[in-house]
């Protein structure tokens, strides 16, 4: 297998056997611009960032429990995977998609590079299909659109400096379009892109991201960048959708979170739906997909089930009038990108 990755990142093209469509019964939306003909992106996925308290032993993801979640989360019908070469659970990932007897083309996977430059990204590339043990991703995203403590060397010296940040997008971003045409990714995308970070892409002229993944939640919902991918066909595409229930509450201090706020709570009692579901389903209405991270099997059902019922338009004004606990970025989960060059 090491020889076939490295004929792919040397240029060979590959052409890939099943087509691009999943099941049918799986809810999916056509990705645009940098994607295949015909591909579709399921609905919900699982994520497989860190899990659990910092520090605590046995509850952060690693190998073994990403191999186990993705298995629940492929039994109970899931069909979309997102992960990142940093996350440091692809064999992991690689094993359960492996073990689950389900059609490789059937199965929609999402990593990550970091932004590191041309070469560093066509070198690293070889690493994350190793990892996961497949020949191609269905999506790959630049992880952050410039984090110089996220770096996996060697880096490309044009990303080793806050000044030269625009270059090292738009140089990473024609790799990711060398392995797009290459057949080693199916779609390219972006993570954490403002949309001063999007401009850089768009001055080259060239291929627009199909997928853009950005924390979005009743805390933190960025209106104004949702309706500008839109305009663009670039896809919306949440992580911590719920705000990362197990982390976001206790390491930022907030007194609750989303799933306790008396507005969800009262949505759900209606709908007779849990808090979970009533949040994915004010996002999904507004046309963004998500990335619910869970372990347990009972709420990944949860997050699988949130088509059959729909909420009126003030019962999603009650959900975006939420008030954030704290000012500014301390409602965010994750770092603000919008403070990166």
């Amino acid at each position: 297998m090491k020889a076939f990755f490295v004929f792919l990142l040397l240029g060979g093209v590959v052409v890939m056997a099943g087509g691009v469509e999943l099941t049918d019964d799986v809810p999916s939306v056509p990705l645009r611009n940098a994607a295949a003909h015909g591909l579709r992106m399921p609905v919900s996925g699982i994520g497989t960032w860190g899990y659990g308290q910092p520090g605590k032993p046995g509850e952060i993801w690693n190998d073994s429990v990403a191999e186990v979640a993705v298995k629940a989360w492929l039994s109970a019908g899931g069909r979309r995977i997102d992960g990142s070469l940093h996350y440091g659970d692809q064999v992991g990932v690689g094993k359960a998609v492996r073990a689950s007897g389900i059609a490789r083309d059937k199965i929609f996977i999402t990593s990550k590079l970091p932004c590191d430059g041309y070469n560093a990204t066509m070198h690293i590339m070889h690493q994350l299909l190793s990892d996961l043990q497949t020949s191609y991703v269905d999506l790959l995203l630049i992880h952050w659109p410039f984090y110089p403590h996220q770096k996996s060397p060697p880096s490309d010296l044009v990303c080793t400096n806050a000044s030269t940040a625009g270059k090292c997008r738009q140089t990473t971003w024609q790799a990711l379009e060398k392995l797009f045409h290459n057949g080693v990714a199916r779609a390219i995308g972006v993570s954490n892109f403002e949309e001063k970070h999007l401009q850089d892409i768009f001055d080259l002229k060239s291929l627009l991201p199909s997928v853009n993944q950005i924390e979005f939640h009743p805390y933190w919902h960025e209106d104004e960048l949702l309706a500008f991918c839109k305009t663009h066909n670039i896809t919306f595409n949440s992580y911590a959708p719920l705000a990362a229930p197990d982390w976001g509450p206790i390491v930022r201090k907030w007194p609750q979170g989303p799933l306790q706020e008396e507005a969800v709570l009262k949505i759900a009692e209606t709908h007779k739906k849990s808090a979970a579901q009533v949040i994915l389903r004010w996002q999904w209405q507004q046309g963004v997909v998500v990335n619910p991270r869970t372990w347990n099997v009972t709420h990944m059902q949860e997050n699988l089930q949130f088509y059959d019922f729909e909420l009126s338009e003030d019962e999603m004004q009650a959900i975006s009038s939420i008030k954030p606990p704290l000012p500014g970025s301390g409602s965010k989960v994750c770092p603000d990108p919008s403070t990166l060059p």
